[in-house]
């Protein structure tokens, strides 16, 4: 028996009821939030966070989404995720990413990290499904895995058509164009974040989904910002951050290895 994937199984049932009662879009408005962007199985990098989310006393953390594949350990991510989310809903907020759909992770890792085990694969990808698709802080910070499809109010966000959401792209073009991702993906440009702030009465998107050498990047005159939490990812040799929301101002913490081996702090702008 395998004790990572015997716990997931435990925990899958547990935490779909949660995600089920959740709304496609959770609106948070606590004194200080951390945000995440992608973990990709990076177990040494959740643990990292989840320290530092002690160490700063962060009230609620908004993960963007694609803590599966292409790192070593994405069940046991899963599993410590799942854990804190089921000890406290409302202190943990789970949004989907590309990475946490059927498509993506039969090959992405995920599948072979289950044992090939096609069961427990469809519950999973059932349970992912359940995930909320984005997060509101302050009413003001759009928290989303990908992007927007566009200058849609916010209302008309629904789960299971999250397609453009989890995989768009922001671009310095202005306008909605086609993306190298794939034909159905777009990439959205600054006057489409502009007009998509301005009708649903917000000022900043924060997203994930793209890998980065600094680990994030600030877009469209900081209208947007993008987050990517997985250091040294598919030996890029990036370094990674996250943000902390607190007193409507926004820090980046960046964190990687100066080592090669061992994560730590590396700057805080």
């Amino acid at each position: 028996m395998n004790s990572k994937i015997d716990t997931l199984s435990n925990l899958l049932p547990k935490v779909a009821d949660i995600f089920i009662s959740e709304n496609p879009v959770i609106y948070v408005g606590t004194d200080s939030v951390m945000v995440i962007g992608d973990i990709h199985g990076d177990l040494k990098a959740l643990d990292l966070i989840l320290k530092m989310q002690k160490k700063i006393n962060c009230e609620r953390m908004i993960f963007l989404g694609d803590y599966i594949d292409r790192g070593p350990n994405s069940v046991e991510v899963l599993n410590k995720l799942f854990r804190l989310k089921i000890a406290d809903p409302d202190k943990i907020i789970l949004l989907r990413g590309n990475h946490e759909t059927a498509e993506m992770n039969y090959c992405g890792g995920f599948y072979d990290e289950l044992g090939r085990d096609d069961s427990l694969f469809v519950l999973a990808n059932h349970v992912f499904e359940e995930m909320p698709i984005a997060a509101i802080i302050f009413n003001r910070i759009f928290c989303v895995h990908g992007g927007i499809p566009g200058s849609q109010k916010i209302h008309s966000i629904e789960k299971y058509h999250s397609f453009e959401y989890i995989w768009n792209d922001p671009s310095e073009l202005n306008g909605m164009h086609s993306s190298a991702r794939g034909d159905d993906i777009k990439e959205y440009g600054p006057d489409i974040t502009s007009d998509f702030l301005q009708i649903n009465g917000l000022e900043l998107i924060i997203r994930g989904h793209s890998a980065l050498k600094e680990g994030y990047k600030w877009y469209f005159n900081e209208k947007l910002l993008s987050l990517f939490s997985t250091p040294n990812y598919r030996s890029l040799f990036n370094v990674a951050a996250f943000a902390v929301i607190k007193d409507e101002n926004t820090k980046i913490v960046v964190f990687g290895t100066s080592d090669g081996n061992d994560y730590s702090l590396l700057d805080s702008v």
